[in-house]
């Protein structure tokens, strides 16, 4: 049985997840930035990475950390007329548990879809970055995105990304022809050489986020699933001593859709402890859930029901404790969007919505993105007005 929205009947809020007021902080993308990312490292920094406009045409992949209130003077990951900028398929940068910095982003071919991932790496906290890397052997003229990084328990940077080759009329996978697939491989962090490809599933949602948790010595892959009669809930894969399981559904919504909603799940996981939130249109009404596990992703408990109002999904998580998450969604306002954040308890508490900022619905808005250090959260996300030049914005607040 589903747990009713906050505030709806059978449910207890649960109060006092955050502390004092949200606070701005001074951004340090420069005005045109859009599609945000957040990361921690070791040493609890956070880290976050941007697309800008550059003079002249083309755009520069950028980062800085954190330190207090200010943002360390920004770093030039690459910057390229080729560089592909898009609402929902973002750059990204990881930080290994050795310290190894990891940047993808994505480069644009020659067919109007067509793109590849492409992946540079740093053992300095980004001064020097090695040669770049394509993490898949493929070149088809074909979509290759949506890159979720991960820590391989065997060594190395690892990572899951949408492929599109079987589209282009090559060798399907497992008889699924003109299926998207994903797959994952892992960089050694020495010589910067991608391994073998594996395949996690050969037919999947063809442009929905990835997202991927370390949970002890296993990685959690969480993305939309497609069956063969279009149904499109998400699943969990668990890469385990060398070996990818069956994916897992997280829950059976039924949510049959013959096109791509472009609305990934995310997961996160502290210890044994895991959780993902997703987006569905199951029965015609959007909705948001998450649903926790205390197995390691082997199986989940019932869905919680997040949205109280209409949302339209967008969604990142983080997990302070085992048995809690803070969840962000966009949801519809009379000004026209909010971004909201709340926390989820394992026994089927929600808080009521805290608003972070207004938003847009529309697609430019992309997804906001979290990052926690601590007890202190920080919110990043593409700020879109009228009349006026996209920027990347930054929030932080206190957890209690």
């Amino acid at each position: 049985m589903l747990s009713m929205p906050a505030g709806g009947a059978g449910q207890t809020p649960a109060l006092g997840a955050f502390g004092g007021p949200i606070a701005s902080l001074v951004s340090p993308a420069a005005p045109g930035s859009a599609e945000p990312n957040l990361t921690t490292d070791a040493r609890g920094r956070v880290w976050l990475s941007w697309l800008e406009p550059r003079t002249g045409g083309g755009h520069r992949f950028r980062a800085s950390f954190l330190s207090g209130t200010t943002w360390s003077a920004p770093i030039t990951i690459v910057e390229d007329n080729n560089l592909l900028a898009n609402w929902a398929d973002f750059p990204s940068l990881f930080i290994a548990a050795d310290g190894t910095m990891a940047a993808h982003w994505l480069e644009r071919a020659a067919g109007r879809e067509a793109y590849f991932v492409r992946v540079r790496l740093s053992k300095d906290s980004g001064r020097t970055w090695t040669r770049t890397i394509t993490p898949h052997k493929d070149a088809s003229a074909t979509e290759h995105g949506f890159v979720s990084f991960y820590d391989d328990p065997r060594g190395g940077v690892g990572l899951a990304w949408l492929d599109g080759r079987d589209m282009a009329g090559g060798h399907a996978t497992a008889g699924h022809a003109a299926s998207m697939t994903l797959r994952s491989t892992v960089i050694n962090t020495q010589n910067g050489v991608a391994g073998e490809e594996a395949v996690i599933d050969a037919r999947v949602c063809d442009c929905c986020q990835t997202s991927a948790a370390r949970s002890g010595k296993t990685v959690l892959v969480a993305y939309r699933d497609r069956s063969d009669k279009e149904i499109r809930d998400t699943a969990v894969a668990r890469l385990e001593s060398g070996a990818w399981s069956a994916p897992v559904t997280v829950h059976a919504d039924g949510w049959e859709i013959t096109g791509c909603p472009v609305n990934g799940p995310v997961v996160t996981a502290a210890g044994n402890a895991a959780a993902v939130a997703w987006f569905t249109g199951a029965g015609g009404t959007p909705k948001t859930f998450v649903a926790f596990s205390a197995d390691g992703a082997r199986t989940f408990g019932a869905p919680i029901r997040l949205d109280s109002a209409v949302t339209l999904g967008r969604l990142a998580m983080t997990m302070p404790a085992a048995d809690r998450v803070i969840v962000s969604s966009v949801e519809r306002a009379q000004t026209g969007g909010r971004l909201v954040l709340r926390e989820v308890r394992r026994d089927g508490r929600v808080s009521e919505p805290l608003q972070v900022s207004e938003a847009t619905p529309d697609r430019t808005g992309g997804f906001a993105r979290l990052a926690r250090s601590g007890r202190r959260l920080i919110v990043a996300w593409t700020d879109v007005k009228p009349g006026t030049s996209s920027r990347v914005l930054v929030a932080s607040l206190e957890l209690r």
